[in-house]
């Protein structure tokens, strides 16, 4: 394959490659605010049961019951939210792994091609 078909070819699959990762850049980002988020809940429930025993007008009320209902159902949200987003993930990867693999193959030819015309052009001069 001459030189500059196979460089033209490097430009491609590296395109390609770039093109499968701005792809997964939403995603990636989305699974980020959502495990941030449960890491904020988790930090709102460590706070309240930390003060749980100062808070015995709250339990008297009820109020503790609706929060901790509250808590879990969002949590079962999120949980649920990180998950479709994870499977949407790695049926994406598949895309940028197939893209990453021709990126690399090509650019290992590229190499050796180099390689070969440099050996060429050493033997033609000795």
């Amino acid at each position: 394959m001459k030189t500059d078909k196979l460089s033209d070819l490097v430009a491609v699959t590296t395109a390609a490659f770039e093109k499968e990762h701005q792809k997964l850049r939403p995603i990636l980002e989305q699974e980020a605010r959502i495990q941030n988020r449960i890491s904020q809940l988790d930090a709102q429930l460590a706070q309240v049961r930390s003060t749980a025993a100062d808070a015995t007008g709250y339990r008297m009320a009820g109020a503790d019951v609706i929060w901790y209902g509250w808590e879990a159902s969002t949590r079962r949200q999120l949980n649920t939210e990180l998950a479709q987003i994870r499977s949407q993930k790695l049926a994406m990867m598949d895309g940028l792994r197939q893209a990453f693999g021709r990126k690399q193959a090509v650019e290992k030819l590229a190499k050796r091609q180099a390689a070969a015309l440099r050996r060429a052009r050493l033997q033609k001069t000795d």
